[in-house]
Order: structure tokens, then C-alpha cells, then sequence
């Protein structure tokens, strides 16, 4: 009996370590998603008001797609690290 309550509290370990971390991925991500948005701000906005030239908003929108980029490869790599470890938790239970 007691063997059975220890189990259940290391699956809800697990799993509450795997909700922290997509909680995470996901934070990176939206911080990201923020930044990229910035980034397209400020360039449309200074380059329709004469501020920045055509270089610098091509550099603005290239920035802000790395830094997009940058935000969703961590994302997509720890959904499925954390969708793999569920499932291999799911038959471990199963057995």
C-alpha cells in the first residue's frame, strides 16, 4: 500500500516537473514573440517617418526574425523532450 501512494507521488513529481518546464519554454517564447514585435514597431515606424533608411529597417526585420527564431527552437525542443517523457511515463504505468 505504501509502496503504491510512493509511486503516485513521483508520477505527480514528474509531471509538475514537466509543467515547470514548458512553463518555461514557454516564457522564452513569448519574451521573443515581445521582442519581435518591438523590433517591427520600431522599424515601421522610423522608417515611415524618415528616421531610418532602407539598411537599417532591413537589419531591424532580420534582428527581429533571429530573435524569433532564437525563441522558438528552445520551444519546439521542449515540447517534444516533454512530450517524449510523458509518453514514456504513460507506458511505464501502463506496465
Amino acid at each position: 500500500m505504501a509502496k503504491h501512494g510512493l509511486k503516485k507521488e513521483v508520477l505527480e513529481l514528474e509531471v509538475e516537473k514537466s509543467r515547470l518546464n514548458r512553463e518555461k519554454s514557454m516564457l522564452v517564447m513569448n519574451k521573443s514573440l515581445i521582442l519581435y514585435f518591438a523590433f517591427m514597431f520600431v522599424a515601421v515606424l522610423g522608417f515611415i517617418n524618415g528616421y531610418i533608411d532602407k539598411t537599417l529597417l532591413n537589419v531591424l526585420i532580420v534582428m527581429g526574425l533571429a530573435v524569433l527564431i532564437i525563441g522558438t527552437v528552445p520551444y519546439v525542443r521542449t515540447m517534444h523532450t516533454e512530450e517524449k517523457r510523458l509518453n514514456d511515463l504513460l507506458q511505464r504505468m501502463s506496465k
